[in-house]
């Protein structure tokens, strides 16, 4: 483009605008320069190194898979584990007699479909749900509230089973103080 421009005029114009746009060419790059430099100035002084962006990647690891299978021993069986004892604690579970229970299964299995029900419902029907709340209730009134759940076990003297049925269907607040399990610390009010 300098070099049709330049065609029509004489030698010394031709010197001067040429010498014009060796000038902004020069400054131009100066100016290019200077930003590179202050580039890798600021970027030394940062403490950081000048590299490429994918400098390391033929150095770097992204995964690795190590195959153990040869320096693995088959395993000789495992001692069995003792079971454990179990602490003597609040709990209603208890065991049974191996042939109490057989004999159990076996009278359930000869009751017919129509027993089975009768049994169920004459179950259900014993359970006095509203006399055991009347009686937590008559309970808490006369001692001092709250009152813990092994207390009031000991004072109404009903299964734990039953007490529990009552305060869930009755309209108590239960608090438990102290660790998840320990039936000592559920409070009643």
């Amino acid at each position: 483009l300098l070099d049709l421009t330049l065609v029509d005029l004489d030698t010394r114009s031709q010197l001067r605008i040429a010498g014009e746009a060796v000038c902004q060419i020069a400054d131009l790059f100066c100016d290019r320069s200077s930003f590179l430099f202050e580039e890798l100035h600021s970027r030394a002084v940062k403490g950081e190194p000048i590299m490429a962006d994918d400098a390391f990647d033929r150095y770097v690891r992204q995964s690795m898979v190590v195959d153990f299978d040869q320096f693995i021993e088959p395993l000789p069986s495992l001692p069995k584990k003792a079971a454990e004892q179990t602490k003597s604690g609040n709990s209603i579970v208890q065991e049974i007699d191996k042939e109490t229970l057989m004999q159990t299964l076996e009278q359930a299995s000869l009751l017919g479909f129509e027993e089975k029900f009768e049994q169920a419902i004459s179950t259900a029907h014993a359970e006095d749900v509203s006399a055991w709340v009347e009686a937590i209730a008559h309970c808490i009134k006369n001692n001092f509230s709250p009152i813990r759940l092994i207390d009031l076990q000991t004072a109404l003297g009903l299964p734990i089973v039953e007490i529990w049925l009552g305060l869930l269907l009755g309209d108590f607040k239960l608090e438990q103080r102290g660790s998840f399990y320990d039936s000592n610390e559920i409070w009643i009010s």
